[in-house]
């Protein structure tokens, strides 16, 4: 069970920032594909510079594939999980917040790669991007361990996380990425 305060203050970031689109409930393939296409046809009627919006999308791709690949998974025939998606407009961008239940068995794992991503600057994130492209493999959960570190890149290491212990073997996980026409920073 996802804490009410928790979800509140998911709630009260949609009323504030007149959230773009929205999501809350199962997350599956088909209804991110659902989600990227909303996100996809507002951004583009926002008349959203180019650049920026292959950014934002290539963002959107991996945060909601994380719900789903690394959420609590439902017993249903096809993978599926519960979670919460928000996309908003900021006046220096765009920001992308997820969030979505782990088991606490996988909270120490996630706190280590961010305390990795957090530590590298731009520079040593992209060799470790192309490190674990030559290197790594496919987990468990399908994925090849890139994507925070491609978030981290495209959002110029501007992402944060929350943490918050539930129930005796969950937590939730709170993920926030701001997205800005800046310049990369190199350092």
């Amino acid at each position: 069970m996802i804490d009410n305060n928790t979800t509140y203050t998911m709630f009260e970031t949609m009323k504030q920032h007149k959230a773009m689109v929205t999501y809350h409930g199962e997350f599956t393939f088909e209804s991110i594909n659902n989600i990227l296409l909303y996100a996809r046809r507002d951004i583009k009627i926002r008349k959203v510079d180019q650049k920026l919006s292959r950014k934002i999308y290539a963002v959107l791709v991996e945060a909601l594939e994380n719900v789903l690949r690394h959420g609590i998974e439902k017993q249903y025939e096809t993978k599926t999980t519960d979670g919460v998606f928000i996309l908003y407009r900021t006046d220096e961008g765009f920001t992308i917040k997820t969030g979505n239940l782990i088991d606490n068995k996988d909270v120490p794992k996630l706190k280590e790669e961010i305390k990795d991503i957090t530590e590298k600057n731009i520079i040593q994130l992209k060799e470790a991007y192309r490190e674990q492209l030559r290197n790594g493999g496919i987990s468990q959960k399908g994925g090849a361990g890139i994507g925070l570190i491609d978030m981290a890149i495209k959002a110029n290491k501007n992402l944060t996380f929350n943490i918050f212990k539930t129930e005796d073997n969950v937590s939730f996980v709170e993920l926030t990425i701001n997205i800005t026409q800046q310049k990369e920073i190199a350092a």
